[in-house]
């Protein structure tokens, strides 16, 4: 039987059947098309995709009517998340979709028996439930090849370690973005450049190695940052590495594939 997992919780708990999924094959598509006077068709004005959504129909049955009032209280104190949360089925075991319940569900009742259809509001992607991890050691100048298995961009975490030494000024290339940090990486310090959520950090060593202490204050360097965050594409993409003084660093990246 085909159940789904939500916020942690798996349907099977609640005794629910699923009567039916609907999840698209793609999400919301937002073109929009431009009309030429004199030509004939439309000029296309590609757009990003817009949301997903996917709908699962349930069936619920209890024994006896309190026990059906109580099975329902419970699941409406799963469903209402404040924020998003992964959804996961168990036909589809590789992937989850990240969602919030889009709208009250009508719940149909009859004796002890009783249905309802939940939608839920999906981010446009497919998220691998495994991360992936390449570390790299590379000298100044140097270029790697990342390999990305998905079928939609994803957005990388990159962390920069002073392995070998101090670095000054180190850059990274995604294709063509690029990412300078302004500053020095001390000996065995690192810095964490999040290209999802646009947040770059330092390493809680780096003060503790320099100033004995760990400065919360200065942990976020986004503003020693300049450059363009850059995506990982379907299938290979170049990574190229480089530094002020020429010191070799030791460079992990890591992103989990996103599928359409």
């Amino acid at each position: 039987m085909t159940y789904f997992v939500f916020d942690g919780m798996d349907s099977r708990d609640f005794s629910l059947r699923l009567s039916n999924i609907s999840r698209p094959l793609l999400p919301e598509i937002r073109d929009h098309y431009e009309q030429i006077p004199g030509r004939h068709g439309s000029y296309l004005f590609p757009q990003p995709f817009g949301d997903r959504i996917v709908t699962v129909s349930c069936l619920l049955q209890t024994r006896t009517v309190e026990e059906r009032l109580q099975m329902v209280r419970s699941i409406s104190s799963w469903l209402a998340t404040n924020n998003k949360a992964m959804l996961w089925f168990g036909d589809e075991p590789d992937v989850f979709y990240l969602a919030k319940v889009n709208k009250a569900p009508d719940f149909e009742e009859l004796l002890t028996f009783g249905r309802f259809t939940v939608e839920f509001l999906c981010e446009p992607f497919k998220y691998s439930v495994f991360s992936k991890q390449v570390v790299c050691e590379m000298d100044s100048n140097s270029v790697q090849y990342i390999s990305n298995g998905g079928t939609a961009e994803t957005y990388p975490t990159f962390v920069i370690e002073a392995a070998y030494g101090e670095i000054q000024n180190p850059k990274i290339t995604l294709n063509d973005k690029h990412l300078l940090y302004n500053g020095v990486l001390t000996p065995n310090s690192a810095i964490e450049i999040n290209t999802e959520s646009f947040l770059a950090m330092k390493s809680m060593e780096r003060d503790i190695a320099t100033t004995g202490a760990y400065d919360t204050a200065e942990n976020n360097i986004l503003s020693m940052i300049d450059g363009e965050f850059g995506a990982l594409f379907p299938g290979g993409n170049t990574f190229a590495y480089s530094s002020a003084n020429g010191q070799r660093a030791r460079i992990r990246l890591v992103w989990q594939e996103r599928y359409l």
